[in-house]
């Protein structure tokens, strides 16, 4: 099984890819939070990044999606396959998951920081962004429902229990994620990596759910 903390360098044409992304995100939400969301146009926030409209549009497809973040990614079809067949735990089994998937996508502490602090002050950028995250979190649910189904064959076939079930838990490993990415970013990464953040919150959760606290 691939080891989640072991991530490969980026080669060069990766390395240019996520800097002009991070430079058009930033461009847009410096922007936004100094004009306001209406007053930004793409055009604008492509002079600003240093890039051209039509470079802005391969990465995102609105203003919108540039300031709030792309939508969060399942991750590799050898990882969901891994994940359905890992015979852990669901919670350390999701932990490897997200380390693997959303820790790498979520390392640029700067543009967190400005796009929570924008998140913040404009309730209808924050509305869009938890759009984002539950679209995320009903393509969790078909995952976990499959895992749930292969590794319980009585289940398979019982469609609400199934869908119940892997609901649930998928809500919950959202609220692990959110809660590590808030203690990483609340104490400015001084005291572990996302990664570790991330294994510490679901390593956690086991217990919470056993507790009667």
């Amino acid at each position: 099984m691939t080891d989640p903390a072991a991530i490969d360098t980026p080669g060069l044409r990766e390395r240019k890819r996520v800097a002009t992304k991070r430079a058009i995100e930033i461009a847009a939400i410096t922007l936004v939070r100094d004009q306001g969301l209406d007053a930004v146009t793409v055009d604008e926030i492509a002079r600003v990044a240093d890039v051209s409209p039509r470079t802005f549009f391969n990465y995102f497809s609105s203003k919108e999606e540039a300031i709030v973040g792309n939508t969060p990614e399942m991750p590799s079809e050898e990882a969901q396959e891994e994940f359905v067949l890992d015979p852990s735990p669901v919670f350390a089994a999701l932990a490897r998951l997200f380390s693997r998937s959303i820790a790498t996508a979520l390392q640029d502490q700067e543009v967190l920081m400005l796009r929570r602090t924008l998140m913040k002050s404009d309730p209808e950028l924050g509305g869009r962004r938890w759009a984002s995250i539950h679209r995320f979190e009903a393509k969790m649910v078909e995952l976990i429902a499959r895992r749930i189904a292969t590794q319980n064959p009585e289940l398979a076939h019982d469609e609400d229990v199934l869908r119940t079930r892997a609901r649930l838990i998928a809500m919950m490993a959202v609220a692990g994620m959110r809660h590590a990415w808030l203690t990483w970013m609340d104490d400015n990464g001084e005291h572990g990596t996302l990664h570790s953040r991330l294994m510490e919150s679901f390593g956690a959760m086991p217990e919470i759910v056993r507790s009667s606290v």
